[in-house]
């Protein structure tokens, strides 16, 4: 019976006083949706990885030499792993850098997981990537030459491969044009090639020939067998690297994303959440201050102190439950089909069947609800250790004191409603705190959405403005220069010819990037270097934590070259190694792209299309198209900005419609009484438009300050594999994040203010003071 009680009157409270509570419900739905939402995220992506590792059964890790090595056959036999051996070559097609692995009839490990062709595979076959046909223009059943070098410098093959269909492969899964297209070739279609290509060669003399190039070993083994490896032949000229599968170039980049996603949990939730610990605690204090006399009676009919605690509490918790179904629902709805755009982007990845419903969401509603337990009992603590008596009596009245203040006379000119905002903040010190933090993080929230297009920007403009300035730039289809026919354009002001290749860089781990081949000298590369330079990267610098004077090493057609840094630079789209063309002798400078220097932008479009004309040219790319592809590029992140944006003005709103409902509802008194002094609306409104408006200008600016930090907590674990980040936030970003939160808050109080001609004088004064 005590029980139906107190639930009618939980059931009551919440009807009577919906609008108060809305934004505790609004609070819970955006936390919960956050949690739910970036859960979901993480999840779908790692099961849909998981799934291609599954259907393709990868490799554990990769054991990879020059060539054949039998030293590393007799240590994976005596280890007892299983393992295969396949030719791993880093081959071309005109300028195109290409990766090409061999497989055969027995082949049974990192296997295509999806094909074009309609029968099984078979080892006569060649598959490409489908990045591979979009950027050759090439169609299934066609032929094209590739350049294979075998065994290190010693032998490179010219040979024909016939598509036979395409596929995706776990060890291909990105869609950048930049990175090398892969084709897995059948072993018996290498050896026909050969053999077509090289007819005095014969079948066995040829499977002869191609036994001493097996140079990776396939493994299926723990994590501590390819450190052992790499121990026992690191010393050894023929060893290149010995690597667990989230350490291969090829796949470091998709595992990491699936590690990044999982670590946004821990940083938009989180400030949703530490918000929702003061929306409640000043709702719930606000209920309690109003309820204290029907505590007194509640004690007085001999509730315990226990009963009447729960049931404060049970009408928050009901709350809370309500905001997080809602956020069960919209956060597996809205924030994987945002996030979900950038893979998608990035990535092949299979569409999948995924579960709506996860049990790991149920943590979320834990959190939300240990929150509102905690904060209850913090609110209720020194109303339930009153005596009825004292509960009854109320303690309705602030004891009046003197300001200091009032001594200057400039002070006793201060309007009144001035006086009063400063006096209520005064009063309601956590409630003041509450708005404080919840605009605090509102405001950090719209400087990092901002400062995300602010920092893709300033890194675009620096190196195509101040490091690399260039105008056009022009890719070759073959190895050799084109500077006489291009400087023969009339407008061609000057231009740097360079070679590109990919490499992989070691220090203490291996990643996969570019060597830059620049000329002797350069005139529109403008960082400085000479031919002892090696200018790297700093996203590559920080990947390898290597330093300015560090040694470090990158494997170019199978050998290995030592290099010492000698400056890092920020660039934001070309990543890698940058050095002379005189550094190593036997790397040869066989250029295969240009930048070109025009002598005004309009010019751009025209010349390119005269480029074009040059025979050996196979594209050009004026910079306003560079832009374009690159704003294609970052559609991702900048949808991802304004889910920031839209997620920090919801929060703005809630907490500032919390403070200004209980500033209303607290104010009833004050309101009438300068009603019957005879204030206008406008006085009347502006007392409590003055105090929510001072405080968030000043949570705003404190908020300013914690932009930055937040901004490079999110793009670190959001990096792209195609742009480098150079943190940055323009000036205008924090003036437009001051105008939005105050315009908000002006908005929510001017429809509060509307309402103060509504409040009845009468009524209103009739409490007891």
């Amino acid at each position: 019976m005590v029980g139906n009680v107190l639930n009618v009157k939980v059931a009551r409270e919440i009807k009577n006083n919906f609008k108060a509570y809305l934004s505790v419900i609004l609070i819970a739905t955006l936390a919960v949706t956050l949690f739910t939402g970036i859960y979901a995220n993480y999840r779908n992506f790692d099961e849909r990885l998981a799934y291609i590792y599954q259907e393709a059964n990868m490799c554990d890790g990769i054991i990879m030499t020059k060539t054949y090595n039998e030293q590393v056959k007799e240590f994976l036999d005596e280890k007892n792993v299983a393992y295969e051996s396949r030719i791993y070559m880093v081959g071309s097609y005109g300028n195109m850098d290409l990766y090409l692995a061999t497989f055969t009839k027995d082949s049974n490990l990192n296997l295509p997981y999806e094909t074009s062709l309609e029968e099984e595979l078979t080892s006569n076959q060649i598959l490409v990537d489908n990045t591979f046909l979009s950027r050759t223009g090439l169609l299934i059943g066609d032929s094209f030459e590739a350049s294979v070098p075998l065994g290190g410098l010693s032998m490179t093959l010219k040979l024909n491969f016939k598509i036979s269909g395409t596929m995706t492969h776990p060890e291909s899964l990105e869609n950048s044009v930049y990175n090398p297209s892969f084709i897995y070739v059948g072993y018996d279609a290498l050896k026909k090639s050969i053999q077509e290509k090289y007819s005095f060669l014969n079948i066995s003399t040829i499977d002869s020939m191609l036994k001493d190039y097996h140079n990776q070993f396939l493994i299926q083994a723990e994590d501590h067998i390819f450190a052992e490896a790499k121990e026992a032949f690191m010393d050894q000229e023929n060893f290149i690297y010995s690597l667990k599968r989230s350490d291969l170039p090829s796949n470091m980049t998709v595992d990491a994303d699936v590690l990044q996603a999982k670590q946004l949990i821990y940083i938009f939730p989180v400030i949703f959440y530490l918000v929702a610990v003061l929306i409640i605690l000043t709702s719930i204090s606000q209920l309690i201050h109003k309820e204290g006399k029907n505590i007194g009676i509640l004690k007085a009919l001999g509730f315990s102190k226990m009963e009447i605690l729960f049931h404060y509490m049970k009408i928050f918790m009901v709350l809370s439950i309500i905001g997080s179904l809602l956020g069960m629902i919209l956060g597996p709805i809205i924030v994987p089909n945002v996030m979900g755009n950038k893979y998608n982007i990035l990535y092949q990845l299979p569409k999948m069947k995924l579960p709506f419903f996860r049990w790991e969401y149920l943590l979320s509603v834990l959190i939300l609800l240990l929150i509102t337990a905690v904060t209850s009992i913090l609110a209720c603590y020194e109303a339930m250790n009153k005596v009825p008596a004292s509960c009854l009596r109320g303690d309705n009245s602030v004891p009046m004191r003197i300001s200091f203040l009032n001594r200057f006379k400039l002070f006793r000119k201060v309007p009144l409603p001035i006086l009063m905002a400063f006096r209520n903040m005064k009063r309601k010190w956590s409630r003041t705190l509450m708005v404080l933090l919840g605009v605090l993080g509102c405001s950090a929230l719209l400087v990092c959405g901002f400062g995300i297009e602010d920092t893709i920007q300033y890194g675009l403009d620096l190196e195509i403005e101040e490091l690399i300035p260039y105008d056009v730039s022009a890719t070759y289809s073959s190895y050799s220069s084109k500077e006489e026919e291009m400087l023969k354009i009339d407008k061609v002001v000057s231009l740097d010819e360079y070679a590109k290749y990919s490499v992989n860089i070691e220090k203490k781990n291996l990643i996969s990037s570019y060597l830059y081949v620049l000329p002797e000298e350069a005139s529109i590369f403008q960082v400085e270097y000479d031919k002892e330079s090696c200018i790297i990267s700093r996203r590559v610098s920080e990947e390898l934590d290597a330093h300015i004077g560090d040694e470090i090493s990158f494997i170019y057609n199978s050998q290995r070259y030592r290099v010492k840094i000698t400056d890092i630079v920020d660039f934001c789209i070309s990543q890698g190694i940058f050095l002379s063309k005189n550094h190593f002798e036997d790397i040869p400078f066989q250029p295969n792209y240009a930048w070109i220097k025009t002598e005004a932008k309009e010019y751009n479009h025209s010349i390119g299309e005269e480029v074009n004309k040059i025979d050996g040219v196979l594209s050009s790319q004026s910079i306003q198209d560079m832009r374009a592809h690159a704003n294609d590029v970052i559609s991702s992140i900048k949808v991802m900005t304004w889910t920031v944006k839209i997620f920090a003005i919801l929060l703005a709103v809630v907490v500032l419609y919390n403070l200004a409902l209980l500033n209303f509802k607290e104010r009833m008194k004050d309101i009438a009484t300068l009603k019957v002094l005879g204030f206008s609306r406008f006085e009347v409104a502006s007392s409590f438009i003055i105090e929510i408006l001072f405080l968030t200008f000043i949570a705003s600016l404190i908020g300013l300050a914690f932009g930055y930090p937040l901004l490079v907590s999110v793009l670190s674990i959001n990096e792209n594999p195609l742009i480098s980040y150079i943190y940055h936030i323009h000036p205008r970003s924090y003036i437009l994040t001051i105008l939005i939160t105050c315009g908000s808050i002006l908005f929510i109080n001017m429809i509060f203010a509307y309402l103060t001609n509504k409040v009845e004088m009468v009524e209103s004064l009739k409490s007891v003071e």
